[in-house]
């Protein structure tokens, strides 16, 4: 089915899912069970003697001294023995026996499956998806979906919340301010598992307990949008958010606070990214076409470059830790050295190169694992690859990928060749099978890249 926008898209870490998603209802269940045991424990074989008091004329004291009884009371205990003997799985029957479906392995997740979340928006629900992407067969199918209350922005991946510490989570912003935290391994709940900040409607107390003096500390929610979101590779409780509000806050998911907030943008805060080897280091851009650099320990001493327009995307590049990339939307992209712009060097020495790449917005702009290999996305429904060595970037291949404008991509850490995309729907572009692509970027072969 056509989406109407496929607005971000996150890939999983492998192994991090259950192979057997618990569905929502199943603690509830659990707790039926117990509530079974009890009633059995302390009814049919409780030795308490019973209050008898207005019942004297049916002799229920002396029930179990009639022998023509015996046999009905021994239905409680066949019921307890049943009971048990009910939960015991039989050891001749395979799958799931409470299974409507035949095919409920081929729904499994295994450990080497690649899985992705897309968040996208139909004309009357939202929604949050979690594919299962077949490497073999080269298709996708979607695993579970959740419905959203809100339009979704931005998605990321997290390993814990505030009430467990590990699992499988997508961290959710929306248009409401909130951002939700969903558990991927419960089918159909009901709500998230934990949300940080709070939704439009209790903006209105928070501003009346202003007016009258009564607030205590800062107000921890965004007050806009929740635009972009990037989890910490080293602390996994550490999220940072961009918002509409025009700032960028740090939160601690596992104790539920948001520890702090930056007001170095002037505009809308569209990029967050953390660097993926100096912890403290932050990255964010604007729609005051200024991208950032801030070490969060010095709040205050943000450091800037203008940008060509307004922001896009951007990304630290993983190939060079002293380089970052920028999309703007006017189709453009540029390489920065971050060294000098932390330097006092003018704006036109902070840039290693800079290219059209689209004639329209360019949306996101991703590296891959395989050096100097560069993906751009645009509102044109193009997806272009790049070669960027030497500093010279040169375009390779470009296709149009049937989905519409394109509002996402993420290219997958642990396959060098795989790119998502969001547009009309999600796609999921295998670089390495291009034969163009593969004479121009050294892509390991598919053998190689199966045992990795």
């Amino acid at each position: 089915m056509e989406k109407t926008a496929v607005t971000s898209i996150c890939w999983v870490p492998r192994g991090k899912c259950k192979a057997k998603p618990v569905p929502a209802d199943a603690e509830d269940d659990a707790e039926l069970r117990d509530a079974h045991d009890a009633l059995m424990e302390g009814g049919a074989a409780s030795s308490e003697p019973a209050n008898l008091d207005g019942l004297e004329e049916f002799g229920l004291d002396k029930y179990d001294d009639d022998e023509e009884n015996q046999d009905g009371m021994q239905f409680f205990s066949v019921l307890k023995a049943d009971g048990a003997l009910s939960r015991e799985k039989d050891p001749f029957m395979e799958g799931n026996p409470d299974s409507d479906s035949e095919s409920e392995d081929y729904h499994e997740i295994r450990p080497e499956d690649l899985i992705f979340c897309a968040v996208s928006c139909e004309e009357e629900q939202c929604t949050l998806e979690m594919y299962v992407y077949d490497e073999d067969e080269a298709n996708m199918y979607v695993h579970h979906d959740v419905m959203l209350d809100a339009y979704p922005l931005c998605v990321d991946w997290l390993p814990k919340t505030a009430n467990a510490d590990g699992g499988s989570f997508a961290a959710i912003g929306l248009i409401d301010h909130q951002i939700q935290i969903w558990d991927l391994d419960r089918l159909d709940p009901l709500a998230p598992i934990q949300s940080l900040g709070e939704p439009k409607k209790a903006k209105k107390k928070e501003k009346l307990k202003k007016k009258q003096g009564k607030t205590k500390g800062g107000v921890t929610a965004h007050e806009g949008p929740v635009l972009a979101l990037h989890g910490s590779v080293f602390n996994r409780s550490v999220l940072a958010s961009g918002s509409g509000d025009e700032t960028v806050k740090i939160w601690d998911v596992a104790e539920n606070a948001c520890v702090h907030t930056y007001t170095h943008h002037s505009n809308k805060v569209q990029v967050v990214k953390w660097h993926p080897t100096e912890q403290a280091v932050l990255l964010s851009a604007s729609f005051d076409r200024r991208l950032a650099l801030l070490d969060v320990r010095q709040p205050g001493q943000a450091c800037t470059v203008e940008l060509p327009a307004e922001a896009e995307s951007a990304i630290w590049s993983r190939h060079n830790a002293f380089e970052c990339f920028a999309s703007v939307d006017n189709g453009g992209v540029v390489c920065y050295d971050v060294r000098k712009v932390a330097s006092k060097a003018s704006d036109a020495e902070k840039v290693v190169w800079q290219l059209q790449a689209h004639d329209v917005a360019c949306t996101a702009v991703q590296d891959v694992p395989v050096p100097n290999c560069l993906v751009t996305s645009s509102l044109d429904g193009h997806a272009k690859i790049w070669n960027i060595a030497g500093g010279k970037p040169s375009m390779v291949l470009a296709k149009n990928l049937q989905a519409g404008p394109l509002f996402a991509c993420q290219s997958n850490p642990e396959a060098p060749g795989l790119v998502s995309f969001g547009g009309n729907v999600p796609v999921v572009w295998d670089l390495a099978s291009e034969d163009l692509l593969a004479e121009v970027f050294d892509f390991p072969k598919q053998e190689a890249a199966e045992a990795m």
